[in-house]
C-alpha cells in the first residue's frame, strides 16, 4: 500500500498508528512537497471523519494537531493532518515506565492550554487519554484525535457511556451524564496520573472496563504514590464534582508551578482577569517549548526539594504568602483579607453573587497539630489531608509540615447560608501546598505596628492568675506564635487569645465592665460553652475598612455552668488590661 495515492495527491508511506476509531499513515503531499498524516476511519466514510475535520478546521493551537483537509478516495473519507515525529504518551509510558513529576507537569501545561483553546470555542474533547497525546523528542505535546469531540451545546441522546475511555473517564460521564469542559479537565488529570503513576486512576486496564466504570461511578481512586510535587494539582483536577475542578486555564497555572516554567507574577489584592490568566498560560507554553530544548534532567528546584524547616520563626511567618485569591476567580469575586482573625491567619472573602451578604470566608491558618503525626511528612512531597465532616456545610483541610507545624484551611458562609464549602476550601489548600512544596513560608513584609497585640505573648499576659483560676499546676499551652494560650487543670480551662474584627466594636447586649481607662464586655459564649470577656484594644485600617484588635478571655468548666465562671473572667480581664500597650 506504500505506493497508493489518495485523492490523486497524497502518497501513503508508512502506517504509523491504529485504534478503534481509525488508521493513521505517514504520507507525502505531492502538490506541496511536505510530510503529512492521513487518517481513515475504520468504518469507511463515516460521520466521525467529517466531524473531526469540521471541529479541527475551527481550532488552531500549537498544542493541537492541525487539520489541513478532508478528502474522499473511493468509498473512504480521509483526514489530512499535520505530521509530528513523535510517540503517543501511552507508548512513552509503556516503554519508559512512570515519568518524573516535572516532565509530566510540562506535558500537562501544554495539554491544558490546548483544552483552554477548545473550551473557549465551546468545544469539548470527550476522550483525552495517553493514546491521544503525541509527545515529540523536544518535549512538545499535542492533543490529537478529535473524532468524538463535539460542541458543548450539542444535546446527547441515548443512554449509557457512549464517549470516553473507561480508564480516564470523569465520574459524571460514567454515570451517563453529558460531558462538559469539566470532564475534559478530569480526563487531563487522569492522563497525567497515568503518566506519573504508571496506571489508570480507576485501576489497571487488566481489571477490565466494567470494573473501571464501577470505580468511576463510586469515585474509588487509586492512591497517589509517585507524584510528589505534582500531587496537589492532580487532586484538584481529579475532584469528584465538576463544579469543584479548575477550568483549563487555571489547570495550566497549577501545572506550570510544578513544571518550573515562568509565569508572570500576580499581586495580591487585585483581581486577575480571565484574559490575563489566559495570556499567562500561553506564555508558560511558549517558555516551556523553548526551554525543553535544553532540559536534560529535572529542574534543581524540584529535584532538590525545599528545606524541612518551612515555617521558621512563627511570629514572622506570613500566612498570606500561601494565599492567592485568584485561584477562586472561576467561583466568584475574591478579595484577600489579611486583617481579620488572629495573627496566624489570612483569608479570602469570596462574593458568590450580587447579594452583598452572599460571601464565603475562607481562612488559612498556620498552626500546630492537635495530636502527634504518625508519619512525618517528607519535604517536597506534602499533601492536603481531608478533615472529616458530617455535612457539606462544613469543610476543613490540613497540610502537615515536616517541621511539626500544620496549615489549616477552613471556610464558612458569613450568613450561614447553605454552600458547598469544600469547593472553595480545596483550591486555596491546593495552592498553599504547591507553594510549600517549592519553598519555605515567606516573612511578613513589615513588623507589627507599635502597640499592636501582634507583638505580645498571650501566655505571659495574665501573669499567674490563669493558673490560680484553674486551681492547680498548669503550664501554659501556647498555640502557634503565642497569640493564643490555654491553661487546663481537671475540669477548668482558661483561654487568652487575640482577635481582629470590624470596628466599631459592637457590644450588643454584653455587660460592660469598667477596667480603669479601659473596659471589657462580658457574655456567655454558647460556641465556647464558657464565659467570655473581651477587651477592645487598638483600632487600625485593614483592607479599606476600620478594624479593631481585641483580647478575648474564656473561662470554662465541665461541671459548672458558663455564667458561674464570669467572675473569674472579669478578674482576669482586670489583670490583663493594665498590661496592654497604652492606647
Amino acid at each position: 500500500m506504500g505506493d497508493r495515492l489518495i485523492a490523486g495527491r497524497y502518497r501513503l508511506e508508512e502506517r504509523i498508528g491504529a485504534g478503534g476509531m481509525g488508521v493513521v499513515w505517514r504520507a507525502t503531499d505531492l502538490d506541496l512537497g511536505r510530510v503529512v498524516a492521513l487518517k481513515r476511519s475504520q468504518a469507511g466514510d463515516s460521520g466521525q471523519i467529517r466531524r473531526e475535520a469540521r471541529i479541527g478546521a475551527g481550532l488552531h493551537h500549537p498544542n493541537v494537531v492541525t487539520v489541513f483537509d478532508a478528502v474522499i478516495d473511493g468509498d473512504d473519507r480521509w483526514l489530512v493532518m499535520e505530521y509530528l515525529p513523535s510517540r503517543s504518551l501511552a507508548d512513552v509510558i509503556d516503554a519508559d515506565g512512570p515519568l518524573p513529576p516535572g516532565k509530566v507537569a510540562k506535558i500537562g501545561v501544554q495539554l491544558a492550554a490546548a483544552l483552554a483553546a477548545m473550551h473557549e470555542k465551546g468545544m469539548v474533547h470527550r476522550d483525552l487519554k495517553p493514546g491521544n497525546v503525541l509527545v515529540a523528542d523536544d518535549g512538545t505535546a499535542k492533543l490529537t484525535d478529535l473524532g468524538i469531540a463535539q460542541w458543548a451545546e450539542v444535546t446527547r441522546t441515548g443512554g449509557g457511556l457512549d464517549v470516553g475511555t473507561p480508564g480516564y473517564v470523569a465520574p459524571e460521564m460514567a454515570e451517563g451524564r453529558q460531558a462538559g469542559a469539566a470532564a475534559d479537565v478530569f480526563s487531563l488529570g487522569a492522563t497525567l496520573f497515568a503518566a506519573v503513576e504508571g496506571t489508570s486512576v480507576w485501576g489497571d486496564a487488566s481489571v477490565g472496563p466494567f470494573v473501571q466504570l464501577r470505580r468511576a461511578t463510586s469515585y474509588t481512586l487509586e492512591p497517589i504514590r509517585r507524584a510528589g510535587p505534582l500531587a496537589p494539582a492532580l487532586m484538584e483536577l481529579l475532584r469528584r464534582k465538576p463544579a469543584g475542578r479548575p477550568d483549563a486555564v487555571r489547570a495550566a497555572e497549577l501545572l506550570s508551578e510544578v513544571a518550573d516554567v515562568v509565569v508572570p507574577a500576580r499581586r495580591r489584592r487585585f483581581r486577575v482577569t480571565r484574559r490575563a490568566i489566559a495570556i499567562a498560560a500561553v506564555a508558560a507554553v511558549l517558555i516551556l517549548t523553548g526551554g525543553l530544548l535544553y532540559a536534560t534532567r529535572e529542574p534543581a528546584s524540584i529535584a532538590a526539594g525545599p528545606p524541612s524547616e518551612l515555617v521558621g520563626d512563627r511570629r514572622t511567618a506570613d500566612p498570606c504568602a500561601l494565599v492567592d485569591p485568584s485561584v477562586l476567580n472561576h467561583l466568584g469575586t475574591p478579595e484577600l483579607d489579611n486583617a481579620t482573625g488572629n495573627f496566624n491567619a489570612c483569608g479570602v472573602l469570596l462574593r458568590l453573587s450580587a447579594d452583598k451578604e452572599d460571601i464565603v470566608d475562607i481562612r488559612l491558618e498556620l498552626t500546630t497539630p492537635t495530636s502527634p503525626l504518625l508519619d512525618k511528612p517528607m519535604p517536597g512531597q506534602l499533601i492536603v489531608r481531608e478533615i472529616p465532616s458530617d455535612s457539606e456545610d462544613k469543610c476543613a483541610r490540613g497540610i502537615p509540615l515536616p517541621d511539626g507545624n500544620q496549615v489549616w484551611v477552613h471556610a464558612r458562609h458569613i450568613r450561614n447560608w447553605h454552600a458547598h464549602l469544600c469547593d472553595y476550601v480545596d483550591p486555596v489548600a491546593t495552592h498553599a501546598v504547591s507553594v510549600l512544596n517549592r519553598e519555605p513560608v515567606e516573612r511578613r513584609p513589615a513588623p507589627f505596628p507599635d502597640g499592636s497585640l501582634g507583638s505580645l505573648d498571650a501566655c505571659a499576659l495574665g501573669g499567674e492568675l490563669p493558673q490560680a483560676i484553674v486551681g492547680g499546676p498548669a503550664a501554659p499551652d501556647p498555640v502557634f506564635g503565642n497569640w493564643e494560650c490555654y491553661w487546663n487543670h481537671r475540669e477548668t480551662q482558661v483561654t487568652i487569645r487575640f482577635e481582629r474584627e470590624r470596628a466599631p466594636f459592637k457590644d450588643l447586649d454584653d455587660r460592660r465592665v469598667a477596667l480603669g481607662s479601659r473596659e471589657a464586655f462580658v457574655e456567655v459564649s454558647a460556641e465556647w460553652k464558657a464565659c467570655q470577656a473581651e477587651i477592645p484594644h487598638r483600632t487600625f485600617g485593614g483592607n479599606g475598612r476600620a478594624m479593631i484588635e481585641t483580647v478575648e478571655i474564656y473561662v470554662a468548666d465541665k461541671v459548672k455552668q458558663p455564667q458561674e465562671m464570669c467572675p473569674a473572667a472579669e478578674r482576669l480581664a482586670g489583670e490583663i488590661a493594665p498590661r496592654l500597650p497604652p492606647l
